[in-house]
C-alpha cells in the first residue's frame, strides 16, 4: 500500500491535449528571463535547465540580441512555479499564440524546493522527450506582416552617435529625441528615436531586447487639440497586435497604458532646455580632456575611472588596430562612482573587435613589493603628446589614502590623463586601475590604483556578461615584447 500511495504522489498533472508535432516547426527556443519580484532571478535553476533540455532536442538556444533571421522559427517558452512543487511550461509562436501549455507537479511531501522544482521539471521534460523532434519548414507558421523601416538620410539608425550628433546639431521640439521605454517588465525593453513625418511622430527602434532590429518602426504618436495629449498607436512585441491609447505628454516623459499596463517613456537625448550656448561647445572639434583605458573583452567593453567620464556628452578612444592609431565612438555602459570606475563599449560600425587579449585579469590581490608598470596617455591633448606612456615602480602598501583598502599606494609616477589606465606587474597580469596621487609638493612617489577585485565587481551587474581574459602569453616575454602587446589595448581616451 505504501508503494502504491508514493506512486501516486508522483502521477504527472500534465495537460498534453495539444498536437506537439507542432514544435517541428521551429530551429530555435527562446527561454524567457525568469525573475522573481525580489530581483532575484532564476534562484532554483528552472530556467538553466529548460535550456540545457531543449537545446538537448536539438534546438539551438537563442539570445534575443543576437538573434537575426526568421522570429516565426522561434518558439517562446516561459517556466514558472506557482507553488512550493507546481512547475508550469507554456510555449507561444511568433503570433503570440500557445503552442502548449502544461503542468508539472510532484507533490510536496518534504520541504526540499529545489528536489520538488527538479522533479516537477522531470515530468514535464520526460512528457515531451516523447517526441521524435526534427524540423519540418512546412510546419513553420507564417506572419504577414509588415513592419516599415527608417529609410531617410538624416542619420545612420544602427549608430547612436550619429543620431545624438543629428539631434545635436539641429532643432527639434520637445517630442523629437532619444528616449526610452519602461513598463512592468513583461513587454521588453526598448530605446526609441521619435522624429517628426508630417503631422505625426514616428517612433522608430534604436535598441530592443526583443526581436526587434533598429530602423523598425514601433509606434506613431499623434497630437491632439490639447497640447499635452497624444493618441498613441502602439505596435506589440509579437509586430502582429496594435493597441492604440492616450498618452499624456509632460517635459520629457509620455506615459500611457497598454492592455490594462501602465508604459512609460522617457527623454534620454537631447536634454532639456539645452541653451544654443552649450550646443556650439559641443559641436567644437576641440577635446575638452583625456583620460586613459583598458580594453577587457574581444566586443570593445573598456574600463575607466569614473571621474574621466562624468558628464561627457561625446567619448571618442584611440588605440593601435592593425598596425595603426584608429579612432571610434564609445559609450558609457556602467559606473560605480563610490569607488571611481566606469565601463564604457566602443559602438561604432566601422570596429569589428579585437583579437584575444593577451594578458590575464588578476582578481586576488598582490603583495607589497611587487613590481609594477602604469600604462597610460597623461596630458596627451597638451603637452606630453598622443604616444602612450610606461612608468615603473612597486606597490608600497596594500591601502591606499587614508587606509582605503580598495586601493594600492605604488610608486610608479602617474600625471594627468593617465587616470584610468592599467596596473600590470611584471608577469603580465592586470592587477589595477590608476586613479590619482598625491602633489609632489606634499608626498613624493605616491600614486593610487584600484584594485581589479573591485573592478570585477563592476563587471559583475554588466546586463551581459562577458569573458574576461586569463591568458599567460606575456609571462615568458621580455618587458620590451610585453609593452608592446599590452599597448595594443591600452587606449587614449577623449571627452567632451
Amino acid at each position: 500500500m505504501r508503494k502504491l500511495i508514493l506512486l501516486l504522489l508522483f502521477i504527472p498533472l500534465v495537460s498534453f491535449g495539444q498536437n506537439l508535432q507542432l514544435l517541428n516547426g521551429y530551429k530555435h527556443i527562446f527561454v524567457k528571463p525568469l525573475t522573481y519580484t525580489s530581483g532575484d532571478k532564476d534562484i532554483y535553476g528552472l530556467e538553466n535547465q529548460t535550456k540545457f533540455f531543449f537545446n538537448s532536442l536539438g534546438f539551438s538556444i537563442m539570445n534575443t540580441e543576437n538573434f537575426i533571421g526568421n522570429i516565426c522559427e522561434v518558439l517562446e517558452i516561459s517556466i514558472s512555479h506557482s507553488s512550493r512543487s507546481k512547475v508550469d511550461l507554456e510555449a507561444r509562436n511568433c503570433k503570440d499564440q500557445i503552442v502548449y501549455k502544461t503542468s508539472g507537479h510532484a507533490t510536496n511531501w518534504n520541504n526540499n524546493f529545489q528536489d520538488n522544482f527538479n522533479r516537477s521539471l522531470k515530468i514535464i521534460t520526460n512528457e515531451i522527450s516523447k517526441l521524435n523532434y526534427f524540423y519540418n519548414k512546412s510546419l513553420t507558421p507564417k506572419l504577414d506582416i509588415s513592419i516599415k523601416n527608417f529609410k531617410d538620410n538624416l542619420f545612420n539608425i544602427n549608430d547612436e552617435n550619429s543620431v545624438r550628433d543629428y539631434f545635436e546639431k539641429n532643432d527639434q521640439d520637445s517630442i523629437e529625441g532619444i528616449w526610452n521605454y519602461v513598463d512592468n517588465g513583461s513587454s521588453g525593453k526598448y530605446k526609441l528615436v521619435i522624429i517628426k513625418e508630417g503631422y505625426n511622430y514616428s517612433a522608430y527602434v534604436l535598441e530592443s531586447d526583443s526581436w526587434w532590429v533598429p530602423g523598425e518602426l514601433k509606434a506613431v504618436f499623434e497630437p491632439a487639440a490639447v497640447s499635452n495629449v497624444l493618441t498613441i498607436n502602439w505596435t506589440m512585441g509579437n509586430k502582429l497586435n496594435k493597441y492604440e491609447s492616450i498618452g499624456r505628454l509632460e517635459p520629457g516623459l509620455i506615459s500611457f497604458e497598454i492592455s490594462g499596463e501602465k508604459s512609460v517613456l522617457y527623454k534620454v537625448f537631447p536634454k532639456l532646455n539645452n541653451s544654443k550656448k552649450s550646443k556650439k561647445k559641443n559641436l567644437s572639434n576641440n577635446w575638452s580632456a583625456n583620460g586613459s583605458g583598458v580594453i577587457i573583452s574581444k566586443s570593445g567593453y573598456i574600463i575607466t575611472n569614473h571621474h574621466v567620464i562624468e558628464d561627457a556628452d561625446d567619448i571618442e578612444v584611440e588605440f593601435i588596430l592593425n598596425d595603426e592609431v584608429q579612432k571610434f565612438n564609445a559609450k558609457i555602459v556602467q559606473v560605480d562612482k563610490t569607488n571611481d570606475l566606469a565601463i564604457i563599449k566602443i559602438f561604432d560600425m566601422n570596429f569589428d573587435g579585437v583579437e584575444e587579449l593577451p594578458y590575464n585579469f588578476k582578481t586576488r590581490s598582490s603583495d607589497v613589493g611587487t613590481k609594477v608598470y602604469a600604462f597610460g596617455y597623461p596630458m596627451a591633448l597638451s603637452i606630453m603628446g598622443k604616444e602612450m606612456k610606461v612608468t615603473d615602480g612597486m606597490i608600497s602598501s596594500k591601502t591606499g589614502f587614508d587606509g582605503n583598502i580598495t586601493t594600492y599606494q605604488i610608486t610608479a609616477p602617474i600625471q594627468g590623463g593617465n587616470s584610468g589606465g592599467p596596473l600590470f606587474d611584471e608577469k603580465g597580469n592586470l592587477i589595477g586601475i590608476n586613479s590619482s596621487g598625491i602633489r609632489k609638493d606634499i608626498a613624493s612617489n605616491v600614486a593610487y590604483s584600484i584594485k581589479t577585485s573591485y573592478v570585477l565587481n563592476l563587471i559583475d551587474i554588466l546586463p551581459k556578461s562577458i569573458e574576461l581574459p586569463s591568458n599567460t602569453k606575456l609571462e615568458s616575454l621580455p618587458l620590451t615584447e610585453q609593452i608592446k602587446e599590452i599597448s595594443k589595448y591600452v587606449v587614449l581616451i577623449k571627452v567632451k
